[in-house]
C-alpha cells in the first residue's frame, strides 16, 4: 500500500479554538440574524434545531444558513452595515466566520466559511472524495478521513464480526520545508519523530509457542483480514508460519502451523497434516499471492518433492508433483506479467496452478535477480545463472552451495557472493564474482575462494562431525561498519566471520586479511546455519542475529561484540533467526526457532518451539510485518505479501543493497504523534464526552490508546469522570471518536460552569512505542450543550 503523508484538519484544539474560532462563546447581538434550516421537498425550508439527533453538538451537512438585515433606515446614508454573528450561532453548533455564521465547525476554516460539502483541511477547504476503508482506496497524495464516513457496526462477515468503518478521501496536506514554522493553525507539519536513547541491548521474550519441535526458518505473511477492513494487507497481523516434527525425525512427518497474536496472546490459526504424503520439516517456506486472487498464499515441500500451495485458510489451492521440487521455494515474477512464478531448485512453476513453465538445467538453490542490468529478473545460483527461460548466462566453474546479490565496490552493477559448503575442493569457501558476457562462460571471478574459518581450526568440532570437513550456512550482506559499503557475512562449523566489503574487492588486500572481524561459535552438526541481520537502533551499523546449535546472539556489527545472548538448542540445519514486526506494535522483533530432540544442550537446559523477543525498553525501531521467503531480499515482496510485477534492483534502491536484512518502511524513526479534541454528545438519551483522537505522526499506534475525561485541570486535583481506549490501529492523519456516556453527569459540566478536561496517551500503562511529542497530548473546554440533555 502507498505511504500515506502525515496531517493535520483545522477541528481546534479546544472546540475549534485552532480554526479562528475565538467567538462561539462570545458572540454579541447585532444587525443580523441566523435561522439554521434544513431543505425539505419542493425547496422548501423549515427551522430545526442541532444536537437533537444523537450527534456530537454540530449541525448536520445538510444545513443551510439564511440572514435577514436590518431595516435600512436604521443604517447611515451611503453605507452598508457589516454583517455581525447572531448571538446563538454557538448555540445551534455553529461558528462565526466573518460575521456570518457558518453551520458546522467542521466547515470553519479560518477566516472563511467552506460551503455546503466542503470541510476544512490544513486551514484550507476540500471537496471530499469517494468512500474508503482505508488510504489504499484513495488515489495518491490522499488519506481516508473516517470522520466522514459511517461509523464501525456491530454485524458483517469479517473475523471480528463487525461491519469496518468508512471515511471519504481527502487531499493529503503539505509537509513543512527544513525551517519552516508550521504556524497556528499549521499550514502545513513538521517532520515527526523519536530517536532511541543510548542503552543496553535487553530483549525479553514476548511470546513462545512450545508445541514442539522446529529446524527450519519460519515465514512472516499476512494470511488473514484481522483488522476487519475487507482487505489482508499490511495493516493487518501477520501470521507466522512454519513446520514441525516429532520424534526426532526431521525428515519425515512434519506439520505446518500457523499462529498469530491476538491481544497479546499467541492465537494457533490452522495446521496440515498428510500422513500419506507429508510436508518435509526441514524444508523451507514461502509465502505471497501467487494467483492474483487478493490474500497470500503458502507454499511447501513434501518428503516426495511435490509442491504444495496452501490457500490463506489452510485449503490447498494446488499440488503439483513431478520432477524439478526440492526443499526451497520462492516466489518472483520472471516475466512480468503480473502473475508470479514460483522458483523451485529445479523448475519455475506457475503461481495459479503450478504447471511446470521451464525445467532448469540443473538442480540448485536459487535466488531472482537482474544480473546483466536489462530490466529483467535472472535465475541466480551459487554456480552462475540461467536466464527466466532457464538458458545458462553465467557458469563460474567452482563449486557452490548458497548465493547472494549485492553491489559490494558501488558501481551499480551486482556481484555474487558464494559459499562453497562440503566440496573436495573448497569445503567451506567464500568466492565472489560477477556476471561478464564478454568473459569466458560469462563469469569474472574476483575471490576464488577464502577460507571461512580464518584462523580457527575446524578441530574446535568433534572429529567426523561435518564442522571438521565443511561449513558455510546462507549468507547475509549488509553495511556491518557503517562505512557506506555492503559487507557479506557467513556462519560455519566453528566460527561466525564477517568480511569488509571494500576489502573483497579490493584485488591488492589478500584473503586471510579480508576479514572485518570472526567470532568462534558452535554449529559441527550442520555447519550450514544461517543469519539475518538488522540495525535495531537506527546508528547506520548493522546487529547481526544468530543462532547455532546452543545460543542464540546479536552481535554489534562493526566489531562482533556481544550484545545479548540466551540459550537456544538446535540440532540444525540450514535454519537462522529472522527479523520482523509480527505483532503490529512498531517495534522489530526477533523470531527464534529451538528443539530439543537430540543430546544438545546449553546450560544443562534445552528450548523447543517458536520464540519471538522483543525490546524490554521499546527502543527498536520500526521494521516491515513481512519476511517472506528463505531468500528475503526486501523488493522481492511489497510489505502486504504481493510480489511486485517489476521488482526493484535492491542494490540500486537507496537504504537497501543487501540480503536477509530487514529495514524500516520509510522513515528511520518516523514516530506517531497524537493530538485530542473535545466534542459532544447531546442526545437526550445518551448525554456524554467525546474525545477525537488524531494521529499527526509519521508512524502508525497500536490500538488500546487511553483516553481519560476530568471534571478540571487533571494537573491541578482534576475529578476523574472515566475513560475509555482506541479501538484501532491509527495510521497516520487518522482518527477516531472515544466517547464516554455520563447518564448522571455532575450540574457542573452540564451547565458549563465546570472545564472538562480530556487527556490522550498520558503514558501510563508503559508501552513499547513512542510519541515524537507529548505535549499536545490535552485539551479542555466546556460540557455545555447548545440544548441541555432531555
Amino acid at each position: 500500500m502507498k505511504p500515506t503523508p502525515t496531517l493535520l484538519l483545522c477541528w481546534g484544539l479546544a472546540l475549534g479554538a485552532a480554526c479562528g474560532d475565538d467567538a462561539r462563546e462570545s458572540a454579541t447581538d447585532g444587525l443580523a440574524t441566523t435561522s439554521l434550516t434544513a431543505p425539505t421537498t419542493g425547496g422548501a425550508t423549515v427551522p430545526t434545531e442541532a444536537g437533537t439527533d444523537g450527534g456530537t453538538g454540530t449541525a448536520s451537512d445538510s444545513q443551510t444558513t439564511s440572514t435577514t438585515q436590518a431595516d435600512p433606515t436604521d443604517s447611515t446614508e451611503g453605507t452598508t452595515a457589516e454583517p455581525v454573528c447572531p448571538a446563538d450561532c454557538a448555540d445551534h453548533g455553529g461558528v462565526c466566520i466573518g460575521g456570518v455564521c457558518c453551520p458546522t465547525e467542521d466547515q470553519a476554516c479560518g477566516d472563511t466559511c467552506c460551503p455546503e460539502g466542503g470541510f476544512c483541511s490544513f486551514n484550507t477547504c476540500v471537496t471530499p472524495g469517494g468512500a474508503c476503508i482505508d488510504a489504499s482506496e484513495c488515489g495518491d497524495e490522499e488519506y481516508c478521513e473516517y470522520s466522514l464516513g459511517e461509523p464501525e457496526m456491530m454485524g458483517g462477515m469479517c473475523q471480528g464480526g463487525v461491519t469496518p468503518a468508512t471515511g471519504k478521501c481527502l487531499p493529503s496536506p503539505p509537509v513543512c520545508l527544513d525551517g519552516q514554522d508550521p504556524g497556528d493553525p499549521p499550514t502545513c507539519l513538521s517532520k515527526c519523530e523519536y530517536k532511541p536513547p543510548p542503552g543496553t541491548f535487553a530483549p525479553v521474550v514476548k511470546y513462545h509457542w512450545d508445541k514442539g519441535d522446529v529446524m527450519m526458518t519460519p515465514i512472516v505473511i499476512q494470511l488473514d483480514d484481522d483488522n476487519c477492513d475487507l482487505i489482508v494487507d499490511e495493516r493487518d497481523i501477520p501470521e507466522i508460519v512454519f513446520s514441525t516434527f516429532d520424534n526426532g525425525d526431521y525428515q519425515n512427518n512434519g506439520t505446518i502451523h500457523v499462529i498469530s497474536t491476538v491481544d497479546g496472546q499467541i492465537v494457533e490459526k490452522w495446521t496440515y497434516f498428510d500422513a500419506v504424503d507429508p510436508i518435509a520439516p526441514g524444508s523451507e517456506l514461502a509465502g505471497g499471492d501467487i494467483d492474483g486472487v487478493p490474500g497470500n498464499e503458502v507454499l511447501a515441500s513434501t518428503t516426495t518433492g511435490k509442491i504444495v500451495a496452501f490457500r490463506g485458510d489452510g485449503s490447498i489451492l494446488w499440488s503439483s508433483p513431478g520432477p524439478g521440487g526440492g526443499s526451497f521455494v520462492s516466489i518472483a515474477d520472471l516475466d512480468q506479467d503480473g502473475a508470479p512464478e514460483v522458483l523451485t531448485p529445479g523448475a519455475v512453476r506457475d503461481g495459479k496452478t503450478g504447471a511446470i513453465k521451464t525445467m532448469l538445467p540443473a538442480s540448485y538453490i536459487n535466488t531472482a535477480a537482474d544480473l546483466d542490468g536489462d530490466g529483467q529478473l535472472d535465475i541466480v545460483h551459487a554456480r552462475g545463472a540461467y536466464n527466466a527461460a532457464g538458458g545458462v548466462m553465467a557458469a563460474t566453474g567452482l563449486e557452490g552451495v548458497w548465493s547472494a546479490v549485492a553491489d559490494l565496490d558501488l558501481d551499480g552493477k551486482a556481484e555474487v557472493a558464494t559459499i562453497a559448503n562440503g566440496g573436495p575442493l573448497l569445503p567451506h569457501h567464500l568466492i565472489i564474482w560477477r556476471h561478464d558476457p564478454l568473459a569466458a562462460n560469462g563469469v569474472q571471478i574476483l575471490r576464488a575462494g577464502i577460507d571461512i574459518n580464518g584462523p580457527l581450526s575446524p578441530d574446535l568440532c568433534p572429529p567426523g562431525s561435518a564442522g571438521t570437513t565443511s561449513g558455510g550456512g546462507p549468507q547475509t550482506i549488509a553495511d556491518f561498519n557503517g562505512d557506506g559499503t555492503p559487507d557479506v557475512a557467513v556462519a560455519g562449523g566453528v566460527g561466525y566471520a564477517v568480511f569488509d566489503g571494500k576489502k573483497l574487492m579490493d584485488p591488492n588486500v589478500p584473503d586471510a586479511e579480508t576479514f572485518l572481524w570472526i567470532k568462534q561459535t558452535q554449529d559441527c552438526s550442520s555447519a550450514a546455519t544461517g543469519s539475518s541481520v538488522f540495525d535495531f537502533d537506527g546508528d547506520g551499523s548493522a546487529e547481526v542475529v544468530y543462532s547455532d546449535e546452543t545460543t542464540l546472539r546479536v552481535y554489534k556489527g562493526s566489531d562482533g561484540t556481544v550484545l545479548w545472548s540466551t540459550c537456544n538448542t538446535t540440532g540444525t540445519l540450514v535454519e537462522y533467526p529472522l527479523v520482523a514486526d509480527v505483532d503490529g506494535d512498531g517495534h522489530a522483533d526477533i523470531v527464534a526457532v529451538s528443539n530439543d530432540y537430540s543430546g544438545i544442550t546449553c546450560d544443562g537446559t534445552k528450548q523447543t518451539g517458536v520464540r519471538i523477543f522483543g525490546d524490554s525498553l521499546g527502543s527498536w525501531v520500526r521494521t516491515r510485518r513481512v519476511w517472506n521467503q528463505h531468500t528475503y531480499h526486501v523488493t522481492n515482496t511489497e510489505e502486504s505479501g504481493v510480489t511486485p510485477k517489476v521488482e526493484a534492483t535492491n542494490w540500486k534502491v537507496p537504504g537497501l543493497n543487501n540480503f536477509r536484512q530487514n529495514v524500516q518502511p520509510e522513515g528511520e524513526f518516523a514516530a506517531p504523534d497524537l493530538i485530542v479534541d473535545l466534542r459532544l454528545q447531546c442526545a437526550p438519551e445518551a448525554y456524554g464526552l467525546v474525545a477525537r483522537v488524531r494521529n499527526i505522526g509519521e508512524a502508525a499506534v497500536p490500538v488500546g490508546v487511553p483516553v481519560y475525561f476530568y471534571d478540571g485541570d487533571p494537573n491541578n486535583a482534576g475529578v476523574l469522570l472515566g475513560m475509555g481506549v482506541t479501538t484501532k490501529v491509527l495510521y497516520p492523519a487518522e482518527a477516531e471518536e472515544v466517547v464516554l456516556v455520563l447518564p448522571n453527569p455532575p450540574p457542573g459540566i452540564v451547565d458549563g460552569t465546570s472545564v472538562v478536561w480530556v487527556v490522550v496517551d498520558d503514558g501510563m500503562p508503559m508501552h513499547a512505542w513512542h510519541e515524537c511529542r507529548t505535549d499536545n497530548n490535552r485539551a479542555s473546554g466546556t460540557g455545555k450543550c447548545p440544548r441541555p440533555p432531555g
